[in-house]
């Protein structure tokens, strides 16, 4: 009960994406390999990362239920502090959470494939709060919440007759309704903030605003042998041009060119996977924040995660019984100036239905 209170109280007065860096849709799979998904885009999910990933599926699936929960490591070390300050917030609450990162996100992204098409629902909600700096104290906070559709498609073209190269094409849109974002204020804003949170949050944040957005994608795969070894390569444009809403508070998401590689070996019992990519190319930010390592292995039952998201470590692993798979891991952000300057880590769990149709 006190998690679940928390998230609400979060999302009712400080939600904002930790990094400008995040994307809106990121698979707990994609977090647990370090972020990648560009290259290597090899399942539904490819609707959020690089559509041209969706001309290589030929299942039919439908995912009813796919919740993913998250928060930092100082919401689950301190709940009990973090807790009680949100409760009466105040001035007090500035010296309670002095130094904490508390964030809190719950989203949802149910999907429907069929042959080289998929088409979800996204809901996000995220909770956080962040102050820094006792001597001149910096306060970052906001209220965001998003929801809306996606569909996309892709297409496949090969060569020969024993096609060793294949190219693959994709498109995909989105209708998104968004409210508020990201803020940084200073003291004078935060005492206002502190005398009446809801009133002040509600007029910063404003309402609800309606974004159309669009991402395209390509990917070629070399297939080595007949074995199961196959090689990628992908380059996709996620935002294109940026997506913006009808209202001036509602976040924009900015565009995303980004460029993969990635490689799969499978077995009668075992699979292996590996990526690379570089993310985020067109945003001003370090270059370590744009990389993006992962590996992937799968045995009956289990799959395996581990990986380095803009330089940090992330792992994980997931159960997967035919139409129930749950999946936990861990992952790190970077949110200040320099490397390793404030790194927050993560820690995520997933619930995932899926049934064929």
């Amino acid at each position: 009960m006190a998690v679940i209170r928390l998230l609400a109280l979060s999302c009712l007065l400080f939600s904002t994406s930790s990094s400008a860096l995040e994307t809106l849709v990121r698979q707990p799979r994609q977090m647990a390999m370090g972020g990648i998904g560009v290259g290597l885009a090899d399942d539904e999910y490819a609707l959020f990362n690089n559509p041209a990933g969706l001309a290589g599926q030929k299942s039919r699936k439908f995912r009813p239920v796919n919740v993913t929960i998250e928060g930092a490591l100082d919401v689950y070390s301190s709940l009990g502090t973090v807790t009680e300050a949100l409760s009466n917030f105040g001035v007090g609450t500035l010296n309670e959470l002095m130094g904490k990162d508390i964030y809190l996100r719950a989203s949802t992204a149910p999907v429907i494939t069929l042959p080289n098409f998929a088409v979800a629902f996204i809901g996000d909600a995220q909770g956080s709060l962040l102050i820094r700096n006792q001597a001149n104290p910096t306060y970052r906070i906001g209220n965001m919440l998003t929801y809306g559709f996606q569909a996309g498609m892709g297409w496949s073209f090969k060569s020969g007759r024993r096609p060793v190269d294949e190219w693959r094409f994709g498109l995909a849109g989105k209708v998104l309704w968004r409210k508020g974002g990201i803020y940084n204020l200073g003291t004078p804003e935060f005492l206002e903030l502190a005398n009446d949170a809801k009133g002040y949050v509600a007029r910063l944040v404003g309402g609800y605003g309606m974004g159309f957005g669009a991402d395209a994608g390509v990917q070629y795969v070399r297939h080595l042998d007949n074995k199961g070894s196959d090689v990628y390569f992908g380059a996709s444009l996620t935002d294109i041009g940026g997506t913006r809403f009808d209202v001036p508070t509602a976040r924009p998401i900015p565009m995303n060119p980004s460029v993969g590689v990635g490689w799969i070996k499978k077995s009668d019992f075992l699979s292996f996977k590996a990526g690379l990519d570089l993310r985020n190319l067109g945003l001003e930010t370090r270059f370590s924040n744009k990389i993006h390592f992962g590996t992937e292995t799968s045995l009956p039952l289990f799959d395996l995660y581990a990986g380095l998201n803009q330089l940090n470590l992330t792992y994980g692993a997931a159960f997967d019984i035919w139409i129930l798979k749950v999946t936990a891991l861990s992952y790190a952000e970077e949110l200040g100036v320099a490397f390793h300057q404030n790194t927050s880590r993560r820690y995520v769990l997933h619930v995932d239905f899926n049934l064929p149709i």
